[in-house]
């Protein structure tokens, strides 16, 4: 097999390191060293101005990373947050240079819906990694300005929620919840109110998006759960391929001793990873076992929120944030824990935190719900607590700090985890369709 792969993808390494960006630029080399041609159309950094595109050589793959305002140009923000004109002109250009056989397409954040339009207009195939819920929920992950979890997309709660991110109606929600959720359930009625209150807007973008997926070619999910979410708002089951990203672990480093039940959170520290929830709840633990907490990652982006974990922690005995590390660091990080805590408020589809632990047999504790449930079995490889309930957690923690046995016995049950080369190879058999035979 042969051809020409982009990649696109809202960040790329070493400036953006969250799951979906990583996955991308391991992606980029596991599909290069397979002997398929490789670029990448990555977002960069926001700046004033149109969107300028830099190519830059890195490790044999071309990146373009672009810098600007995606929205430029566009009297329509919102429309624009998904259906981007300057990301289109951007694709073309690129395309243009360098005429790629598929689109291989990471979510869909940020890089808007004309990625999916530009390549489907100039008769290339797109194939998308889902990664969360941006095709159906503006806000991405599911989660209301309030903080409140969605159980799904509807016109009425969509068009609050799009509302709701200006002051003027969000204090209305929060001094009188019924009464605002009783308005907004008649809002789609409201004819002559629907522009005004954003319900045409939330519309147009789902009808938009909806025409984007019809012509996608095909889709991965990395999780049952996420599949699942997109098979219910309307994607054809026969279009969606269940793929678990795969790790490249190697030999593992040996494990680090310690008479510390030492408890360990990575990944991005905002809101929505419910990372207050677990300082709350180290606050609850109680006994004389020596306990340490270590909080790995960065909160660019929501620094606000960094500054009150920073705040936080420092009230706390025996809690350390110790920053971000480099995706190749992960496994010396994980040699030095005994437990890992994913206590994310929104719906994770196939945290890769959680397959890193368990590639290491660390065990995890993790909330219950979406693909976090899905990978984490109570009781037999980690344990479950009420999802945002910092008193459940503590009684998950408290159980490892009481019974000395309880690590060890799940560490015994960790599931094995699938390799990048498993992955890659599953992927490149939902390519073979769309790429062209070797010669």
């Amino acid at each position: 097999m042969a051809g020409r792969v982009l990649i696109v993808v809202h960040g790329y390494p070493p400036t953006a390191r969250a799951g979906a960006e990583i996955h991308a630029w391991r992606s980029a080399r596991g599909l290069t060293e397979q002997g398929l041609e490789v670029r990448v159309l990555a977002f960069e950094r926001h700046t004033a101005g149109p969107l300028s595109g830099q190519d830059v050589d890195e490790d044999g793959v071309v990146v373009r990373r672009l810098s600007g305002d995606c929205e430029w140009g566009q009297r329509d923000r919102f429309r624009a947050s998904y259906d981007s004109d300057g990301m289109a002109a951007a694709m073309r250009e690129l395309m243009a240079d360098w005429r790629p056989h598929l689109v291989y397409l990471f979510s869909g954040y940020l890089m808007s819906s004309s990625i999916v339009r530009t390549a489907s207009s100039a008769g290339v195939p797109v194939v998308i990694n889902l990664t969360d819920y941006w095709w159906f929920c503006h806000q991405i992950n599911l989660r209301r300005p309030d903080g409140a979890r969605c159980d799904g997309p509807s016109l009425a709660g969509c068009a609050r929620c799009h509302a709701e991110g200006r002051r003027r109606w969000k204090l209305p929600g929060a001094k009188m919840p019924g009464l605002a959720k009783r308005f907004w359930e008649l809002a789609p009625r409201l004819r002559f109110l629907q522009r005004a209150l954003g319900v045409d807007a939330v519309r147009l973008r789902a009808e938009t998006l909806a025409r984007a997926l019809g012509e996608v070619s095909a889709f991965i999910a990395p999780s049952k759960f996420l599949a699942d979410f997109y098979q219910g708002h309307g994607v054809e089951p026969s279009r969606i391929h269940l793929i678990r990203q795969g790790l490249q672990v190697g030999a593992p480093p040996a494990r680090v001793p310690s008479d510390e039940l030492r408890i360990m959170y990575f990944g991005q520290l905002k809101a929505h990873k419910g990372v207050m929830t677990l300082l709350d709840a180290w606050s609850l633990l109680t006994g004389p076992k020596p306990r340490t907490l270590a909080l790995w990652g960065s909160s660019a982006g929501e620094e606000g929120f960094g500054a009150s974990v920073s705040q936080a922690a420092a009230r706390l005995s025996g809690v350390v944030w110790r920053g971000a590390f480099a995706p190749q660091e992960v496994w010396q990080v994980l040699a030095s824990a005994d437990v890992v805590v994913v206590p994310s408020l929104w719906v994770e589809n196939s945290p890769n935190v959680i397959l890193e632990a368990q590639a290491m047999r660390v065990p995890v504790v993790g909330s219950n719900i979406g693909g976090i449930a899905e990978l984490v079995r109570h009781d037999q490889n980690g344990l479950l607590f009420e999802t945002g309930s910092a008193r459940d957690l503590a009684r998950q923690l408290q159980r490892l700090l009481d019974d000395p046995d309880l690590v060890a016995r799940l560490s015994r049950d960790a599931p094995p985890v699938q390799t990048v080369a498993a992955e890659e190879s599953a992927v490149l058999e939902v390519f073979r369709r769309f790429l062209p035979e070797r010669r």
